[in-house]
């Protein structure tokens, strides 16, 4: 136990991430049986979104036309059940630790940010009328899955180690998952699958890809 918290230490800006989505889950667990639950207001409705994008466009700067496009990050720390919070988790831990290593924390958590308002965006592009709340950090981890991509594909860098892998992956293995994870998105809005807020997936991988074929510093490691 205490190796995995020394790592979490020395990775301190995923463990905000882990805390504060923890955090706002037992909240919510808590509130589950309320008839008006406390972070309602977290979850980003794309349909919300559009009305007030309309809004905006026609002129309208007030705050009831401002407030939903917060939800559009807010979203990312609310999940629907453990197995989501805990899937997410894990994925945010494997590219997350990759990224948070050649960038550092600061950019680390800007990638963070950004990618999880891409992916509500992209949400929001595939279903603009849609009254049905999105909610989870899956943008965000596609986000960090499309950056590492990105960044494997312009420079050389090493086969990273993801604790408690015993042995270094080689990139080119996490650039393939990367991908599949991507085609199943794809293929989830091809085949119309329900329940999965696939454009938010595909909003954060695009998010990702283009922030590190673009702006982002040379990788620490990069040879």
């Amino acid at each position: 136990m205490l190796p995995f918290l020394k790592i979490l230490r020395s990775h301190w800006p995923l463990s905000v991430i882990f805390l504060s989505c923890g955090l706002v889950f037992a909240v919510d667990s808590l509130n589950l049986e309320a008839t008006e639950r406390v972070l309602d207001s977290w979850l980003m409705v794309p349909a919300d979104i559009t009305s007030s994008w309309q809004s905006l466009l026609s002129g309208d700067l007030s705050g009831d036309t401002l407030m939903p496009f917060a939800t559009l990050l807010s979203c990312a720390f609310l999940h629907g059940d453990a197995a989501h919070i805990g899937i997410n988790m894990l994925y945010i831990w494997v590219f997350g630790s990759l990224v948070y290593r050649e960038l550092g924390s600061v950019w680390f958590l800007v990638i963070f940010a950004l990618t999880a308002v891409t992916g509500s965006i992209g949400q929001v592009l595939l279903e603009p009328t849609s009254p049905i709340p999105t909610l989870g950090a899956s943008g965000a981890l596609m986000g960090l899955e499309g950056i590492y991509l990105a960044m494997a594909l312009r420079w050389r860098l090493p086969n990273p180690d993801v604790w408690p892998i015993a042995e270094p992956i080689p990139p080119e293995r996490l650039m393939v998952l990367a991908l599949v994870g991507l085609g199943i998105d794809i293929s989830g809005i091809i085949g119309q699958t329900q329940g999965i807020a696939y454009g938010a997936h595909i909003g954060g991988f695009i998010g990702g890809a283009i922030l590190g074929a673009t702006i982002i510093p040379r990788p620490k490691n990069a040879r």
